[in-house]
Formats: structure tokens, C-alpha cells, sequence
């Protein structure tokens, strides 16, 4: 009776140990199969191109662009969030509306030379959602700045008067108006951005963690 119950308690050993071994290559497998689903449908993540079967990682491309483009890049980015900050405490907000009516504008002044807005930003290296970004600092950039970006009608007429031979034969004025004004608004917004993002950097604490 012993002999049978050490064989039956070797028989049930032997067989724990099969089952386990069984789980843990399953495991094993199931492991392996998502490791590779990850490498195949993550591969963009590692993987930026193959060149003769040979890759270049991704990582690669981010440190040449970094090294080419970081410090531009970095300070845009620095920019773009100080104009927001300042937008959120001044309760600045650009709906989608007033967007879309600066999109609907672009359209027709680039349709209007026989091109297509998605073809200019293709020809940009941009995209729709680049260019609503865009307005939206824009924007709020002229909410922010409205106080120096005044034009009189004063001014327009003199740009218009100096500049009459750009538009033509027998110019008309009052169609031109609109446009000359919004012209020299962002020629002041050009002038006084740059000084004011300054100082706005000068009383904020920004603190960088990478250098170019």
C-alpha cells in the first residue's frame, strides 16, 4: 500500500509539474506573440525607416532634429503657452466661429490666384489643423495687443495715396479700405510682438531642462 500511494502521490507530482510546465510555455508564447504585435504595429514608434533592410530609429530622427531645429522649436512652443496663459487670465477665448471666418478668407484670396487652400499649406509643409492653430494665436495675439495695434482712418488713406500704382489702374478706395487696414495692423502686430513677448518672458519663470 505504500509503494502505491508513493507512486500515486510521484504519478500527481509529475503531473503538477507537466501542467505547469504546459502554462508557463503557453505563457511563454502568448508573451512572445504580443511582443511581436507591439513591434509590428508599433514599429513607427521605433522605427523610422528601413534602408537596405538596414533601420533608422526613430530615436536617431528626433536628436538630428533636435540638433538642427530644437532651440527654434522649443522657444515657439515657450511662446505659444505664455500666449496662452495670458489669454486664459484675461479671459481671452477665439471660437471656432471667428476661425472659420479667417479659414473662409484665406480660401478665397488663395483661390482667387487659381490655387487651392489645402494645396498651399501642402506647398507650406502644413496642415488644416496647423493653420486654425495659427489664427487661434493670431487672434489672440491682436486681443492681447489691441491697444497697439490701432490704425486710423487717417493712416489708411496715406498708405493707399502712396501706394496707388499696386493696385491698378483707377483704384477704388473704399474696397481696398478693409484690406490696407488689416495690412498695417499686422505690420504694428510684427513690430510690437517681439518686445512684449520679451518682457512678458522677463516676469514669468521659466525653467529649461535641455539646452541647443
Amino acid at each position: 500500500m505504500s509503494v502505491v500511494k508513493s507512486q500515486t502521490a510521484v504519478s500527481g507530482v509529475s503531473r503538477v509539474f507537466k501542467s505547469r510546465k504546459r502554462t508557463r510555455t503557453l505563457a511563454s508564447i502568448l508573451a512572445l506573440a504580443v511582443l511581436v504585435g507591439l513591434i509590428y504595429f508599433g514599429r513607427s514608434y521605433i522605427v523610422a525607416a528601413f534602408v537596405n533592410g538596414r533601420p533608422i530609429l526613430r530615436l536617431s530622427l528626433v536628436k538630428e532634429l533636435e540638433r538642427k531645429q530644437g532651440k527654434t522649436t522649443l522657444d515657439s512652443l515657450v511662446q505659444k503657452e505664455l500666449i496662452t496663459q495670458e489669454a486664459q487670465k484675461k479671459n481671452i477665448t477665439i471660437t471656432n466661429e471667428d476661425v472659420q471666418k479667417e479659414i473662409d478668407k484665406i480660401t478665397k484670396a488663395v483661390e482667387a490666384q487659381g490655387v487651392t487652400l489645402d494645396a498651399a499649406l501642402s506647398y507650406q509643409g502644413q496642415t488644416r489643423t496647423d493653420l486654425e492653430e495659427n489664427i487661434r494665436i493670431q487672434k489672440t495675439l491682436e486681443i492681447l495687443l489691441a491697444d497697439k495695434l490701432s490704425v486710423s482712418e487717417g493712416d489708411v488713406k496715406k498708405y493707399f495715396e502712396d501706394n496707388k500704382a499696386v493696385y491698378g489702374t483707377n483704384p477704388d478706395y473704399e474696397q481696398l479700405k478693409d484690406s490696407i487696414s488689416d495690412q498695417l495692423k499686422q505690420e504694428k502686430l510684427s513690430g510690437e510682438f517681439q518686445a512684449w513677448m520679451d518682457s512678458l518672458k522677463k516676469d514669468s519663470k521659466i525653467i529649461y531642462f535641455v539646452s541647443y
